[in-house]
């Protein structure tokens, strides 16, 4: 696979690739020294030129598996990019109106009145 320089995805990873947590070490390294082939192999903005990108497209299009360490990298890539990350709580929040907490300024709280000197 041909490196067309350094690739930077600085919308969905701005502190970069090996500091996201996302990717291991070899990963970042693939996706920074390769990233802009095998984003232009994938959109289709660039023809491939070798038989490791052509066995790239066909393991990105899903025609054969992903076997090689470009297209398992380029596929997590797109998966983290693409989808949303849903995340879940285990509390409730539901908050109560402004009225509906009880206010210790009460009448009946006893005033200077009700105290014995």
């Amino acid at each position: 696979m041909r490196s067309e320089g350094k690739f930077y995805d600085d919308k969905n990873f701005p502190r970069g690739f090996n500091r996201s947590g996302v990717f291991t070490i070899s990963e970042a390294t693939l996706l920074e020294n390769y990233g802009r082939t095998m984003s232009g192999l994938a959109s289709g903005a660039m023809a491939p030129v070798s038989d490791s990108e052509s066995q790239f497209l066909a393991e990105i299009r899903g025609e054969t598996d992903a076997n090689s360490n470009f297209a398992k990298c380029w596929l997590k890539y797109v998966y983290k990019t693409t989808n949303k990350v849903k995340s879940y709580t285990l509390c409730a929040s539901q908050r109560k109106s402004a009225n509906s907490y009880d206010d210790d300024t009460d009448s009946d709280v006893g005033g200077d009145d009700d105290l014995d000197y």
